[in-house]
């Protein structure tokens, strides 16, 4: 049955109709608060964060200035796509504006990607849209370009998802190879040529004498030969490596649910720690490829995921699950402080990487699964992750209702949230704003919500509206400022009569900023009408699941690195 809808009165829908900005954005260049520093981010200039596709999609403005819980300047990031098709082309520009705003602003260089799967237009059309996004953006601020993701693990997706006849295509029809010179010439007519370029793989590409190759599965070692004869020291090599989901890790010895001594070796970054072991790996076999084919090419080593989990994360299938420390948030704290002052020795005498990308910026979905390798939990909230207990951006204390009236002023913002939380944080984020109201739930987790800056007069409504003001945050560090002492304030006065909620009325519409992302619960309307405008939009509903050779997180992380772990037997006994 269709829930009540709140019949959102006259002066909020003509507001709504008057706005014209289709994306929402806070004022100021966005950095999470925290009362936590993990203290320096040591060769901060060689380290960089993977936009998930949730920021991509909803909150490219809020792409964090400096690294959340340091002080350094963020200035790289990974693009795993453009855009994608099923997102809504309407947004396109206003995300690709605030992406370039952060680029330009913050000097920062992009490892864009594109993508290569079993559909050929679709990687078409994907590519399209990273030539126009690319030419957005100066030769100077393009770190490289990464055509596919991950593709050695499509043998792994299944038959119905990936066809043995698309394997065969890509690896041993030429498909990939064909594509990713296309690609290259193209994106040098763009004025890109002594931009570095690459194809990303996982450990399992190091399963090989040097690289991975198996006839009708990937063939990673022809690739990275041909790659390198063509393009040599612009080819760069880059590789995700997951220590999180490595199947070779055991629980402590005897019945028990502890790890102890599998996080010793997995959740660290000293020359023995499982990533800098396989990137030495990984060095060891450029060399070796480079001394089998003569060419002196593929000296660049980039990371392009790595991370950990702060709760469990519903891909994880190994042995490790049962242990709480695992994928617990002290051991995420740990970790990420720890990358973050790792001066990227790896050991062995052998050279650093060239540049490490931790993943991600925020919480993202593996095809509907949840995962929590972000270092801020969603769009739209101004708290970095690690925080303290009860750590709050800026506090707020109630200022009137619930009413029948709400403030009357100017408003910064006008539209839908996801709840009183969305739009308080939605406030926290501008620094103009210093009171939010919110109206009773409409429509599946659906609430209207106002942010302005000043509260002078009031507006009748015919629904209760709490209205809050916004005061200086829990700790020393707010990310906003604090509200004038003079700023003129009205005095509360007494509420008129509560208002009966309305029944049920067709779903308010409006042409106000595109509705919040989603919490992921999956029970937002689907074509549900924002007040004022004259065409169905969808509700979103976070992450969208991602198509094959798109960011995510390989479903087979046990056969693959099981295979891995047969070729190249660097596997930590902790029992």
């Amino acid at each position: 049955m269709r829930q009540p809808t709140l019949q959102l009165p006259s002066a909020v829908v003509a507001a709504a109709v008057a706005a014209t900005c289709f994306w929402w954005q806070p004022a100021a260049a966005f950095t999470c608060a925290s009362d936590t520093s993990l203290g320096s981010t040591a060769f901060a200039a060689k380290k960089g964060i993977a936009v998930d596709d949730s920021t991509m999609k909803w909150c490219t403005s809020q792409i964090p200035e400096v690294w959340p819980n340091s002080n350094a300047a963020m200035t790289s990031i990974r693009l795993f796509k453009a855009w994608d098709a099923s997102w809504e082309a309407a947004s396109q520009e206003a995300a690709w504006g605030s992406l370039a705003d952060y680029v330009t602003e913050a000097g920062a260089k992009v490892l864009i990607g594109t993508q290569i799967t079993c559909d050929e237009v679709a990687d078409n059309q994907a590519w399209d849209w990273t030539k126009a996004l690319v030419e957005k953006l100066h030769p100077d601020h393009v770190m490289g370009l990464g055509i596919g993701n991950e593709l050695e693990l499509l043998q792994y997706k299944g038959t119905d998802m990936v066809p043995e006849s698309c394997l065969k295509n890509i690896w041993e029809e030429g498909y990939l190879w064909r594509q990713f010179q296309r690609m290259v010439t193209e994106f040098d007519g763009l004025g890109f040529g002594s931009v570095p370029v690459t194809s990303v793989f996982t450990g399992l590409g190091l399963a090989g004498s040097p690289f991975y190759e198996n006839s009708g599965k990937a063939r990673v070692n022809s690739f990275l030969v041909n790659a390198t004869r063509e393009y040599g020291d612009r080819f760069a090599f880059t590789w995700n490596f997951y220590p999180y989901f490595d199947p070779n890790y055991g629980l402590d010895a005897g019945p028990s649910d502890q790890c102890t001594n599998a996080l010793k070796h997995a959740a660290c970054w000293g020359p023995d720690c499982s990533v800098p072991v396989q990137m030495r790996m990984a060095r060891a076999k450029m060399a070796e490829l480079a001394s089998q084919t003569n060419v002196a090419g593929g000296g660049k080593l980039w990371i392009g995921e790595t991370g950990w989990s702060s709760s469990l994360s519903e891909t994880l299938t190994t042995n490790m699950k049962p242990c709480e420390a695992w994928s617990s948030m002290e051991t995420f704290r740990n970790y990420y402080q720890d990358f973050l002052a790792w001066d990227l020795d790896i050991g062995g005498n052998q050279q650093a990487p060239d540049h490490v990308f931790w993943f991600t910026m925020r919480d993202s979905h593996n095809f509907g699964a949840n995962e929590f390798f972000g270092l801020i939990s969603e769009c739209d909230e101004p708290k970095c992750k690690v925080i303290s207990d009860g750590y709050e951006a800026a506090d707020y204390t109630e200022f009137d209702g619930p009413a029948a009236r709400s403030c009357g002023d100017a408003p910064l913002y006008n539209s839908w949230s996801r709840g009183e939380e969305n739009c308080k944080n939605k406030c926290t984020l501008d620094p103009h704003c210093k009171y939010f109201g919110i109206w009773p739930h409409s429509h599946n987790g659906h609430y209207w919500c106002k942010l302005t800056s000043t509260c002078t007069t009031w507006t009748s409504d015919s629904h209760q509206v709490s209205t809050h003001k916004k005061g200086p945050a829990s700790s020393p560090e707010p990310i906003a400022s604090t509200p004038s002492p003079n700023e003129p304030e009205p005095t509360p006065a007494p509420s008129p009569a509560p208002t009966p909620m309305p029944v049920p009325a067709p779903t308010p519409a409006t042409s106000a900023p595109t509705p919040s992302p989603s919490d992921g619960s999956g029970d937002d309307p689907q074509g549900v009408k924002d007040p004022g405008s004259s065409t169905d939009k969808e509700i979103p509903t976070g992450d969208q699941d991602m198509p094959v050779g798109a960011a995510s997180r390989p479903l087979a992380h046990t056969a693959l690195l099981l295979a891995w772990a047969v070729a190249a037997p660097l596997v930590y006994n902790t029992q």
